[in-house]
């Protein structure tokens, strides 16, 4: 039985990461003479740059993470702050709590972040619960989000259906034994997903109920 939908934020609620892929492209152009590939980029959407930072450390790149958090971080609070929220993205929040489901964020990003654009919004209504990075020793793809949720809410993981966009966030759920809903954004659509639950294009594309009946 269907009891919990546990949500990413980054790409899947607001489409931060074209922002992300951006800044990073024209960062480390422009600082490195590096061309950066979207597969390249997808080791940390989801997850955090340290995985992308070390192999470019690996390849004789590299990247000194204090100067390009001071390089990028007031241009992609700029670039982010007026994005709306993605098609279909509140109807399906409706959608859930009228149908009796808990909802919860889990995501690799501190709380800051999603806190301040759900609240923007007009989204945080629908939640019943946050789990970020300042709650698990350890983020996607690692489980740790998304049992530290069902935890929390009282679910066991055959009762969860995690929300996704990223390769990371399909392997931390399925490691967490969830079933995983992925909706690829403009830059995970180049991902290779393989297990997941169900793909669809738009969360528009999800019928609440016919998921619960599915369960």
């Amino acid at each position: 039985m269907l009891k919990t939908i546990i949500m990413d934020f980054d790409g899947l609620i607001v489409d931060t990461e074209v922002v992300w892929y951006q800044i990073y492209v024209e960062w480390l152009r422009e600082q490195k003479d590096y061309a950066l590939t979207v597969q390249e980029f997808l080791t940390c959407v989801g997850s955090t740059p340290e995985d992308l930072f070390d192999k470019l450390d690996r390849g004789g790149i590299h990247v000194d993470r204090a100067q390009f958090a001071r390089d990028t971080t007031a241009r992609f609070l700029e670039e982010s702050a007026f994005l709306p929220a993605k098609h279909g993205v509140e109807d399906f929040l409706r959608a859930a709590k009228e149908n009796g489901l808990y909802v919860s964020l889990a995501t690799s990003a501190g709380l800051k972040k999603p806190t301040v654009h759900l609240e923007r919004l007009g989204l945080m209504r629908y939640f019943d619960l946050l789990v970020t990075a300042e709650d698990v020793e350890r983020v996607k793809p690692y489980p740790d989000l998304f049992l530290k949720t069902a935890e929390k809410l009282g679910c066991s993981p055959a009762e969860c259906l995690v929300v996704e966009d990223s390769l990371n966030g399909l392997t931390a759920g399925r490691n967490a034994g969830m079933r995983v809903l992925i909706v690829p954004n403009d830059v995970t659509r180049y991902c290779a997903f393989e297990g997941q639950y169900r793909l669809c294009g738009s969360l528009a594309d999800v019928d609440v109920p016919a998921l619960i009946a599915d369960f």
